[in-house]
């Protein structure tokens, strides 16, 4: 985990980063009110074209019904650039309407993505719960993946791309779990008639 402003290593526990002083406190006076939101897409710039986020929700609903602990959200938005991108999701992440009251901490599961399209900018925040699995190497490289067609003015395939991205990574972790716990996912179902 590091800091959404500064990058400093931190831990679940900390309150406030100790190398810049970002809390989410001191984000709320920073960064104003919060925008209008949505769990699942919400397109504040009217960006998308009708179709396109159809085809975003469809592969949202899709993601979910893969790994239905996790619940993946995405924001168009324009965001304050004298921030980093990292630091308005943190904010957004803690204080929108984006995470159950009860998925807080380690239970936490839910992924946010955010554009700004004004200034081309994309960032991804997860939940403490999918931290360990997840790793910020690998979001960024999915983020990278992004980048050409974000540059292109392609939002929508910006996100499919990252949802995509997201999905492989996520298959990846279960099918590590799977080969560490020895499971056989095409093992078949035997059934004895006593």
């Amino acid at each position: 985990m590091q800091c959404p402003y500064c990058r400093a290593p931190l831990t679940e526990t900390i309150k406030e980063c100790p190398s810049c002083l970002l809390s989410l406190h001191t984000a709320n006076s920073l960064l104003g009110p919060l925008p209008r939101t949505v769990r699942g897409l919400t397109d504040n710039l009217g960006v998308l074209e009708k179709g396109d986020g159809q085809k975003i929700n469809r592969a949202l609903t899709e993601i979910g019904r893969k790994f239905p602990q996790v619940n993946m959200h995405v924001l168009l938005s324009h965001f304050a650039p004298k921030f980093p991108i990292a630091t308005h999701l943190f904010w957004l992440f803690n204080q929108g309407d984006f995470c159950a009251s009860e998925s807080k901490g380690g239970r936490n599961h839910d992924i946010l993505l955010g554009i700004d399209a004004k200034h081309g900018t994309i960032g991804l925040i997860v939940g403490y719960g999918l931290e360990p699995f997840l790793p910020m190497k690998a979001l960024d490289h999915t983020l990278e993946k992004a980048q050409p067609s974000l540059a292109g003015g392609q939002y929508a395939q910006a996100i499919l791309t990252v949802i995509q991205g997201l999905d492989h990574l996520m298959e990846g972790v279960c099918s590590g779990f799977n080969d560490t716990l020895g499971i056989d996912l095409e093992e078949k179902v035997v059934t004895k008639e006593f």
